[in-house]
């Protein structure tokens, strides 16, 4: 027999409960056989709660119910002891019937029922003030009970549909901002990977990010590209030992043969002494590159509840190890890095754009089209590389947009338009909480604002949209009007173009349309070739 949890159905419908509660109903959950769930501990005693929940005949009048209701696909309402109804809608484990979400339903029946003054005797209540209780309730009588119970099935439903889309989207919202704190911690270091940084500096500035992300006291590295031993310790925090010791452990430990991954102490203290002298969840991850052994980077006492290295602790030190050893080899590989960072963010891009066939390539386009426009402007490269990945995410928040809107052939009605034009402000409560991304929020937020003021979310006119949300406007729509939609095909680009000419002081920040119109557009050209030539990107609605 399939029993539901000891919390019933109240840990997602405390709201629903109070709503009906205050109307006369009350809200609980039995498994398959009729055996009411445990009811929550209140601080004070719930007199209808109490009593709808008798035993005796109202318990067996709950268990005649459900046998009842086996038989129907939709459980009709049922009459527990004469004037005491109750209506149920059946709880699922995937396809599988496990039990009833129920209200019970006091009609005016029960005042003249000889079972009210059973119930209040067996529950200790004085049957006069329950039943001027109940008066005051206004409570229905027989007829009303069928509509009542398709009521309660509607908002049953509804209420679940929409914690399901809420748990979802606050799921996706928490790994995407643990993504991008990992994705972060890469982006920092590997923006330290520059021709006149030094090895030895650019290794300390990757131990003083990891120690400020990761819950260690100390992170350190340990650099001998020779092999001789006499390598070069770098330490961030306070580390238990003088740095000639931690160097000579350090030095042994990398002159181990065969070590390829994280290397960790022992369960048992004494197992390897010099892992130990790592501190409490110390562990290394060697710096190699080709096979070679270049190095350790170490992280030593980790601090918190946790006494064990987690795997973000060891994926960490592992991508800041593999930088280290990139940047020791050849620090002009910079670029490459750069590339591969934007990558990560193009592939997380890349999979919000899946949700729609029409969207494939999209927010790669508008991010290479934001770039050369701000570099056209005559933004330093720190800022355009900003712009860049603003364009890249500005629309994160279609992942809280249903698919069934997305992808919808033909004109989008009032409602489902209305759907779309949420996705800026849900990209910002995505992103919000998310460490030095404070510059690119407002590009995700207002990317739809209008020059003229009749845009949205905001509705802003002129100089206050933000400067990123300008530049990623037009190439948003640039973007959109030269590709194909169900309803419409692909514009000719020069005819795009006039249409942004046109378009300039109204939707368009004037001055920024002439730097625009001047752009080469031969790497977008190239872009939509490896996306599939001309392909449907948007709604009409979504570009205007």
């Amino acid at each position: 027999m399939s029993m539901l949890p000891a919390t019933g159905i109240r840990t997602h419908c405390d709201d629903l409960e109070a709503m009906l509660r205050e109307i006369g109903m009350v809200l609980c959950s039995c498994d398959l056989s009729g055996v009411l769930a445990p009811s929550r501990q209140t601080t004070r005693r719930d007199w209808l709660t109490e009593l709808v929940r008798t035993p005796g005949l109202v318990r067996r009048g709950f268990k005649d119910a459900c046998e009842q209701w086996g038989d129907e696909s939709t459980p009709q309402p049922f009459e527990l002891v004469p004037g005491l109804w109750c209506a149920a809608v059946p709880l699922r484990n995937r396809r599988d019937r496990v039990g009833y979400a129920l209200i019970a339903i006091p009609t005016s029946e029960l005042l003249k029922s000889e079972h009210l003054s059973a119930m209040c005797q067996a529950t200790h209540f004085d049957v006069r003030v329950c039943r001027e209780r109940l008066r005051r309730l206004s409570v229905p009588g027989v007829s009303e009970v069928p509509r009542l119970a398709a009521m309660f099935s509607r908002l049953w439903l509804d209420r679940q549909a929409r914690d399901g889309r809420e748990q979802t989207l606050e799921q996706v919202g928490r790994e995407l901002a643990e993504t991008w704190e990992e994705i972060n911690l890469l982006y920092s270091i590997t923006d330290k990977m520059t021709v006149e940084a030094r090895p030895h500096r650019f290794a300390a500035q990757a131990c003083q990010e990891l120690l400020q992300t990761l819950p260690y006291r100390w992170i350190a590295a340990y650099i001998d590209r020779e092999g001789t031993g006499e390598g070069r310790l770098i330490v961030s925090g306070d580390a238990p030992r003088d740095r000639a010791s931690l160097r000579t452990i350090l030095s042994s430990i990398a002159g181990r043969e065969g070590i390829s991954g994280p290397l960790m102490a022992g369960a048992i203290a004494g197992d390897d002494p010099e892992l130990d002298a790592l501190g409490t969840a110390g562990f290394a991850h060697p710096i190699g590159r080709d096979g070679r052994i270049l190095g350790l980077l170490v992280a030593g006492d980790k601090e918190g509840p946790d006494g064990s290295p987690s795997s973000v602790d060891m994926k960490l030190l592992a991508a800041a190890s593999a930088h280290i050893a990139i940047h020791l080899e050849n620090a002009g590989l910079f670029d490459d890095m750069n590339t591969m960072f934007l990558g990560m963010l193009e592939a997380i891009t890349a999979s919000i754009d899946a949700k729609d066939r029409y969207t494939c390539g999209h927010s790669r386009r508008v991010a290479l089209l934001t770039r050369q426009l701000a570099e056209a402007v005559g933004f330093d490269a720190a800022i355009v590389k900003r712009m860049h990945i603003a364009g890249l995410v500005h629309d994160v928040g279609k992942i809280g947009v249903p698919e069934s809107v997305l992808c919808k052939t033909g004109k989008l009605t009032e409602a489902e338009y209305a759907q779309i034009q949420r996705h800026p402000e849900i990209g910002w409560g995505i992103l919000k909480d998310i460490p030095n991304f404070e510059d690119i929020l407002d590009g995700v937020r207002h990317h739809h604002e209008r020059f003229d003021g009749a845009g949205y979310p905001s509705k802003l006119a002129g100089e206050d949209i933000p400067l990123p949300a300008r530049l990623i406007a037009l190439a948003d729509a640039f973007d959109a009007m030269c590709s194909s939609r169900t309803y419409r095909s692909a514009m000719d680009k020069e005819a795009v173009l006039a249409e942004i000419e046109q378009g300039s002081g109204s939707q368009f920040d004037p001055a920024l349309v002439p730097c625009f119109l001047k752009l080469d557009f031969s790497e977008w050209e190239q872009l939509i070739e490896a996306h599939g030539g001309m392909s449907p990107d948007i709604h009409l609605e979504d570009a205007a």
